[in-house]
């Protein structure tokens, strides 16, 4: 589309808007003319219907912030935790060991359902932490909330990060013998 700014002091007529090819609007005491050269009527239907259906299209299902975040969290422990492999391998909940029954499995290429379990507690720990933690800078009204919120939030990382450590250190004393 090409543009034509033709400044008059005052402006033409109505009839003579209608005899004119393109289009004019007034903006600060000037008249501008669009020339629409080249845009036949078909195109401007096109346009008009691609324009309909971005509008149609703004019609979505709302799904809350919460719960995608939550589906987020869930499905990353699921495949942290090792819940593929429990679904592909279907391994035992307890394997036997040297004293007896054992729910850590000894071999590092192996691991039980419930091994995979408290993983997945541990990983579920480390997240509601990290957003404990980032839910306290969120507080800025009440500072005693916002420390309990950081303190808690800080806990629960190092409780599932040390939980994670000791289920490793449980791993490789049970695969030493």
């Amino acid at each position: 589309m090409k543009t034509q700014i033709k400044a008059l002091s005052k402006p033409p007529a109505p009839r003579r808007l209608r005899e004119e090819k393109g289009i004019y609007f007034a903006a600060d005491n000037c008249i501008f003319l669009k020339e629409a050269r080249g845009i036949s009527s078909i195109s401007r239907r096109v346009k008009r219907l691609v324009s309909d259906l971005r509008h149609r299209s703004k019609i979505r299902l709302k799904v809350p912030l919460t719960l995608v975040t939550a589906s987020i969290v869930l499905f990353t422990t699921f495949i942290v935790g090792g819940g593929i492999y429990d679904l592909l391998d279907n391994p035992q909940a307890i394997v036997p060991g040297g004293k007896g029954w054992v729910a850590v499995s000894p071999y590092m290429d192996k691991q039980t359902i419930n091994e995979s379990i408290i993983s997945m507690v541990f990983t579920v720990l480390i997240f509601v932490g990290l957003l404990s933690s980032y839910r306290s800078t969120q507080v800025a009204y009440d500072s005693k909330r916002a420390t309990t919120m950081l303190i808690l939030g800080i806990a629960l990382i190092l409780l599932g990060l040390s939980g994670s450590h000791y289920l490793l250190i449980l791993k490789r004393l049970a695969a030493q013998g």
